[in-house]
């Protein structure tokens, strides 16, 4: 059953390294302290990768799996199935970025915003690792499954007209 899935999982792995990757840019950019203010918005940069990596999960399934023909459905559900083991993993990767790339996160994150008049109940409501953890599965399954229906479209066999 797993040898059916292993491009699924092996694509889902090179995206978590490049997510873990990406922490650390995030880190040296000053996003996880001195520049906290911008890191939802340069955050959103991980979209690229996400749908590089549907993409190319997508064509090496269609390829190597389906032997060239591929219906929308099964692209869509491959893709599917790689965003949902992403935003798996993603547990996995936030629990790295808060504990080991920028353990102090989400207490500069809470006294930036409080420090511009936000309410501190609020933002420890919102900045802690239980609450990024269930934004990381969502986005990642919620962009992962439209990235995932639209490069269905790209990667799908034509239908052969019939004369």
């Amino acid at each position: 059953m797993l040898e059916k899935f292993k491009i699924e999982f092996k694509w889902a792995s090179i995206f978590t390294a490049i997510s873990i990757i990406w922490m650390y840019t995030e880190k040296y950019l000053g996003l996880h302290d001195e520049h906290i203010e911008y890191h939802s918005i340069v955050g959103l940069v991980i979209i690229v990768p996400l749908a590089l990596s549907i993409y190319l999960c997508l064509k090496e399934k269609k390829r190597d799996y389906y032997n060239g023909e591929m219906t929308w459905q099964k692209a869509f559900l491959s893709g599917a199935l790689l965003s949902l083991v992403i935003a798996g993993l993603s547990i996995g990767t936030t629990y790295v970025m808060t504990q080991y790339v920028s353990p102090d996160f989400f207490s500069v994150a809470i006294e930036k915003s409080v420090a511009k008049g936000t309410n501190r109940e609020m933002m420890e409501q919102f900045f802690n690792l239980n609450s990024y953890i269930s934004q990381g599965i969502m986005f990642y399954l919620a962009f992962g499954v439209m990235i995932s229906a639209l490069m269905a479209l790209i990667i799908r066999s034509k239908a052969k007209a019939k004369f």
